[in-house]
């Protein structure tokens, strides 16, 4: 049974049987790979043989306790429509639950590397870089063109109802998580949440209707080789918004790895960016509201740190980790100001 599995070998043994349910029981799986990344799900490499020959595959196992069958059932009908319609990102094989509580994930291993630091900075992956943006705008628009009703499957994707504003409904959602996990007072982040209604109120709303957005789209959910962008992972925050979501969500500070002067990722200025998915999609994007996005997106940020930080203070989670992304708070209320235009850039700062 696959709970016997996961009792034996952990989430190891929970990637082996999801295997062999997937490719047949006479499947020959061999060794698991774990493989960097993700605080919530193990992902393991593996070959598997089968009657039908042998192939490459990754199995993304959620432990019990931390398994969300809806949600990865949500991400693997995303990713079947988006992978049909040339996007670069894993296949998707299969989806599944365990007796046990986990649930997997099933995709077909693609080759590259995911460390955002070394292609921000490494001479070696220059070409990339510059190749990357237009790849990413590619198939960014290739997502946005998805429609909710592309992915009927999927069990309830979130998103505003009817034709409420997407930015609209962030906002709301974003204050919601900020006042869940707030630990101290932030008066830039209260402040900036009235800056974002102020600017709302003054900006047209888009003019394209609400589309699949990916959710999590950013250096470090990339895989890349020196020839640029070989896959976009990590498709479980998907749902439906507006493509300046994902658009801004790249140029949020964090995601530049240090390369703070290239906004878009710390791989091209935000313009670069802007104007490479206006080429892809055929889109115009309204800067002004882009802008509002990243400011909002940066407090989306923030919220995480807080969230992060309350897990290790709680109790939930004792992580020396956790608590140091909880003091970023501070640096990202400061890009919040600089956004606004009430606080200087401090010179070399990006």
């Amino acid at each position: 049974m696959m709970s016997e599995a996961a009792s034996v070998g952990g989430t190891a043994g929970v990637a082996v049987e999801a295997a062999r349910r997937v490719f047949g029981a006479g499947a020959a799986a061999g060794e698991p790979r774990k493989l960097a990344g993700g605080a919530m799900h193990d992902s393991w490499a593996l070959g598997v043989t089968g009657a039908g020959g042998g192939r490459e595959v990754v199995v993304r196992v959620s432990p019990a306790g931390r398994a969300d069958h809806e949600k990865t059932r949500r991400e693997f009908e995303v990713l079947r429509v988006a992978f049909a319609r040339g996007v670069r990102c894993p296949e998707p094989i299969a989806v599944g639950a365990c007796e046990g509580g986990e649930d997997y994930l099933v995709m077909a291993l693609v080759a590259g590397d995911t460390n955002p630091r070394r292609l921000v900075t490494s001479p070696e992956f220059a070409t990339a870089r510059v190749r990357m943006i237009a790849q990413l705008a590619e198939d960014l628009a290739r997502i946005h063109a998805i429609a909710p009703g592309d992915v009927a499957a999927a069990p309830n994707m979130r998103g505003p109802e009817g034709d409420a504003d997407p930015l609209v409904y962030m906002r709301r959602a974003t204050e919601e998580m900020y006042r869940a996990f707030l630990l101290d007072p932030h008066p830039a982040l209260e402040w900036a949440f009235r800056w974002i209604d102020r600017e709302i109120a003054a900006i047209a709303r888009s003019v394209y209707r609400p589309c699949v957005v990916h959710g999590d789209f950013r250096i470090g959910n990339m895989l890349y080789d020196t020839e640029g962008l070989t896959s976009v992972l990590d498709w479980e925050g998907t749902h439906v918004g507006e493509p300046e979501e994902d658009v801004s969500w790249l140029c949020t500070r964090v995601w530049r790895f240090g390369a703070n002067a290239l906004e878009a990722g710390g791989i091209a200025s935000r313009e670069a960016w802007l104007q490479a998915y206006e080429r892809a999609s055929g889109r115009a994007l309204d800067r002004r509201r882009v802008a509002v996005w990243e400011v909002l997106q940066n407090i989306r940020w923030c919220q995480i740190t807080m969230m992060q930080a309350r897990a290790h203070l709680d109790g939930q989670t004792e992580s020396h980790e956790l608590a140091a992304i909880g003091r970023r708070t501070a640096e990202t209320e400061l890009e919040v100001l600089r956004l606004c235009g009430v606080a200087e850039r401090v010179p070399g700062a990006g």
